[in-house]
């Protein structure tokens, strides 16, 4: 009987839009970019630049949690980029936690030979929210429309009443992940004693940070969108109001209300896409490329455990970390790490000096599937211009689970 053992995964290269709130929106006439079109600009600029051509993909693997018809997307991405005819492009939505699904899917896919070259898109847009007429009105309405005759609609018009306007149980839409991490933020600062100024503080340290790895080109794989009416994005959107009373400023949530948060001290929603390509070591040799980095089988667990198992499974002191690339919900999720048993021994919770180094989430908003590629592709980055060896980057889900993957440069002039 012959044993197989988990290859190694190689991420190859990534690239990803900026992230803005607006990033679709354009000048007055012309139309706003698609998923599709996100998707296509991004990939179309990351499969450009490698030595084999899109037919030798084994798989496009779409996640957005913005969308119910992610299959379709998939499958005209796959169109659009001229793959193989036979390919049957994976997706996955089913929430905050898809982006992890997909990596879990595409790396088990590569590690156990069944295929060896994948490509990962993570895109976010903007969705309005549907108006859900109360069943009242909408019974109201048809009788209206099917009505004759004006003594008739006069008649109709009789019955409106203010019920029709009341919600009812079944308009009643579930809140959202970033409403849930605004809980959890102010639960998480409660606990751990996280002051209203010290959440500012660490929001300016974040916007600092993005700011000058925008001035000295570290962000780098970022592909500008240029729109119809000659204007350009090419950098992520500033979204945080800087302003010492703006972040100072609590919001009234909890009950009892506490307001001890900022609306600035949590992720805030925003456009874009995001896309990985994984390859196995076959692939690396056949067409000669050249990894960002070795990429393990990212992990679930409850809390903060995902971190812990994912040390013991590869035998790793959190201090043997280099860099981290936390997936930060709010500012008090962060500050409370150093207060948390399991992470006082590790100097970079005490000091946040290779945590989030580039900037995180609270100053370029958060695509959410998109972002989560974006921690992978940004952390490679750091451990490359660092010549360091590992990274870690973590994941926090509003239903209390958390996600952990290891990042190994495989650069020959790590340290």
């Amino acid at each position: 009987m012959t044993n197989f053992y988990p290859q190694t995964v190689y991420l190859i290269d990534g690239a990803r839009t900026p992230f803005s709130r607006h990033l679709r929106q354009v000048a007055s006439h012309d139309l706003p970019y698609t998923k599709l079109d996100l998707g296509l600009i991004t990939a179309k600029s990351l499969l450009l630049k490698q030595s084999f051509n899109t037919l030798q993909l084994d798989d496009i693997v779409v996640a957005s949690s913005t969308s119910i018809n992610n299959a379709d997307l998939a499958q005209q991405l796959s169109h659009r980029l001229q793959c193989n005819s036979a390919l049957v492009p994976h997706t996955f939505s089913s929430g905050e936690n898809c982006a992890v699904q997909a990596l879990q899917y595409a790396h088990q896919q590569i590690a156990f030979q069944q295929k060896s070259l994948i490509l990962i898109a993570g895109i976010e847009t903007s969705v309005a929210k549907p108006i859900a007429l109360n069943p009242a009105l909408s019974e109201w309405i048809r009788e209206w429309q099917a009505t004759k005759g004006l003594t008739n609609k006069l008649k109709i018009i009789n019955k409106f009443h203010t019920r029709h306007f009341q919600t009812s149980s079944s308009d009643t839409r579930v809140e959202n992940h970033y409403h849930l991490h605004k809980k959890m933020a102010e639960q998480t600062a409660n606990h751990f004693s996280v002051s209203v100024g010290a959440m500012a503080e660490y929001v300016k340290l974040s916007q600092r940070r993005l700011k000058y790895a925008q001035r000295n080109k570290q962000l780098r794989n970022i592909v500008p969108i240029f729109y119809p009416n000659g204007s350009s994005l090419y950098r992520d959107e500033d979204i945080i109001n800087t302003d010492p009373e703006s972040l100072l400023q609590t919001i009234i949530t909890g009950n009892p209300p506490t307001g001890i948060i900022t609306k600035a001290s949590v992720t805030q929603a925003t456009d874009g896409a995001c896309l990985l390509l994984l390859a196995s070591q076959a692939m690396v040799e056949q067409y000669d490329l050249t990894p960002l980095a070795k990429l393990s089988q990212p992990n679930l667990a409850n809390n903060d455990d995902a971190i812990d198992n994912l040390l013991t499974n590869h035998n790793l002191q959190a201090n043997e970390i280099d860099y981290w690339e936390w997936d930060e919900t709010s500012a008090a999720e962060v500050l409370s790490l150093e207060k948390k048993p399991q992470f006082t021994s590790i100097e970079a919770f005490q000091s946040l000096s290779n945590v989030n180094s580039d900037g995180g989430s609270l100053a370029l908003g958060s695509p959410n599937t998109a972002n989560k590629l974006r921690c992978i592709l940004q952390l490679a980055s750091i451990l490359q211009r660092n010549k360091a060896d590992n990274g870690v980057c973590h994941f926090r889900f509003a239903n209390g689970q958390s996600s952990a993957l290891l990042l190994q440069n495989s650069q020959e002039n790590s340290k």
